[in-house]
């Protein structure tokens, strides 16, 4: 009985001790940051979305965000139903999406926000172009996040491509070196990091929309200089007359203008490009000193 009264007495001891220690801690006065929520040593919080100059030397003291229209290609799925079958017509047209480009302060990442939903290509597309436009203009962007948005049509679910790289690599310049963009042109094209333009599809379809949105230059790549043209071609057997369309490969530039109604020029470097879409001088006051 003794030693489990013993036994007894310890327990009890070691109980009122563990009480008084966990008291203690909670009447501690607290500091009035929280070790978990304060900001560790040495590290900058996330930027906020505000524009800022990028160097002392280039752009310090104007506005660091641009926009501009590209021609894509949008894919439009319809649905027939025709007891007891479903059939799908998938139809390819050209759509205007507007782009812009923002740089603001932060860690060299490169962000596209889209809407809607778009693919990765975009994405890629935006890489190449940043850095085209830091080799071209020799701009340090370590310590900037640039943000690309880019706003599509609202009836169409999903769009990709690369054919916005060549574009997005002209907004960023426009914003880093300083010049205005001339709204009254377009362009589609790929873009690589040597600033190459590269080739893309559906030229007749972007064209198309681009001259309805009122666009009145559409730049291309060397390489989209030719397109097919579908003749018809008849002949005669007896009294009966078979046509059929035979495609022949013209000018792309010579076709667009005459058919669309836009002007085309070629290019093949980003400095050709910058030429085009560089917004043009404007005329000196008379009398001005």
């Amino acid at each position: 009985m003794r030693i489990r009264e013993k036994t007894l007495t310890i327990l009890l001891v070691l109980s009122l001790v563990a009480n008084v220690l966990l008291l203690a801690v909670a009447l501690m006065p607290e500091d009035d940051t929280s070790p978990a929520l304060s900001k560790p040593d040495g590290v900058d919080l996330l930027p906020t979305a505000t524009t800022a100059p990028l160097s002392p030397a280039r752009g310090a003291e104007n506005a660091s965000a641009a926009s501009m229209q590209v021609p894509v290609i949008i894919q439009r799925v319809e649905v027939d139903r025709a007891d007891p079958f479903l059939y799908e017509e998938v139809t390819e047209e050209g759509a205007m999406v507007n782009v812009s480009v923002e740089v603001v302060p932060g860690k060299g990442r490169v962000l596209v926000q889209t809407t809607p939903l778009m693919g990765i290509a975009f994405q890629d597309a935006a890489n190449l172009a940043v850095v085209a436009a830091a080799n071209h203009s020799r701009v340090d962007l370590a310590g900037s996040d640039i943000i690309f948005s880019i706003q599509g049509p609202e009836e169409v679910s999903e769009i990709d491509g690369p054919s916005a790289g060549a574009l997005m690599a002209a907004l960023l310049l426009s914003v880093l070196e300083d010049f205005p963009l001339n709204e009254s042109v377009t362009v589609t094209g790929t873009i690589d990091e040597n600033g190459s333009i590269g080739p893309v599809g559906g030229i007749l379809e972007k064209a198309e929309a681009a001259a309805a949105s009122g666009k009145t230059l559409m730049i291309l790549s060397d390489e989209n200089n030719q397109v097919f043209d579908y003749r018809e071609e008849a002949r005669s057997f007896g009294g009966l007359r078979i046509a059929r369309q035979r495609p022949v490969v013209v000018d792309a530039k010579e076709y667009i203008e005459e058919n669309i109604g836009i002007r085309v020029e070629y290019v093949d470097t980003l400095d050709d490009l910058l030429a085009d879409v560089r917004a043009p001088a404007a005329a000196p006051v008379a009398g001005a000193s």
